[in-house]
């Protein structure tokens, strides 16, 4: 439903110098990939601005889905903001959730076209085995090997202030001005009214 971010300043691997006058989509999955970003992968960007940072604060938030199946051969992602554009079977799943007299299940196919499409096992690029003891993770990464990457981008300014004598340093200018301006992070936190984890029953044919 959107497009694929975008990857600028990256390191060339030849003189070593940042390539700001290169820029390509992040569509390649794989961590190291020579024309990304260190661990960027690759990333969908929802047109809806709605789904992220600011916007979604001042919306009051929304909802991010994930579905792993590696039986389906994909794995998928939907981002509803604000909470109005929540699909009803979702909304009720989440609303009865540990009720088992009344406990809805999540039916993905009502849920519309995806936020993220990625294709796994024998009929993609991606062999399903990428992906097994999955974790739920939560995380401020406020100069991280991509955020910190994106800094120059997203806060130009903050950037060219605090990047130190003697070269470009993204990640370094981001921690320069991290420290510095600590009442800046005031209000990154997570508020969070649930988290759901649904798991298909397996069947055996006797």
């Amino acid at each position: 439903t959107g497009t694929w971010d975008r990857s600028s300043g990256v390191y060339d691997r030849f003189t070593g110098l940042p390539d700001h006058e290169t820029s390509v989509p992040a569509q390649n999955c794989w961590d190291a990939s020579p024309f990304q970003w260190y661990n960027q992968g690759c990333v969908a960007v929802e047109t809806n601005n709605a789904t992220i940072g600011v916007p979604f604060n001042e919306n009051e938030g929304g909802v991010y889905a994930l579905e792993w199946d590696p039986e389906a051969g994909y794995i998928r992602s939907w981002v509803f903001a604000p909470h109005k554009v929540v699909p009803e079977n979702l909304r009720e799943a989440m609303d009865s959730a540990g009720d088992a007299d009344s406990e809805v299940l999540p039916d993905t196919s009502t849920w519309g076209l995806p936020y993220g499409y990625f294709a796994i096992g024998d009929e993609s690029r991606c062999s399903s085995d990428h992906f097994q003891n999955m974790r739920i993770v939560f995380n401020l990464a406020f100069c991280g090997t991509v955020a910190g990457n994106r800094y120059f981008i997203d806060c130009p300014k903050q950037a060219e202030l605090f990047t130190k004598a003697g070269g470009w340093d993204p990640v370094g200018s981001c921690n320069e001005w991290i420290k510095s301006e600590p009442e800046e992070l005031d209000e990154a936190y997570w508020k969070i009214r649930g988290v759901y984890v649904y798991e298909r029953e397996m069947k055996f044919s006797t």
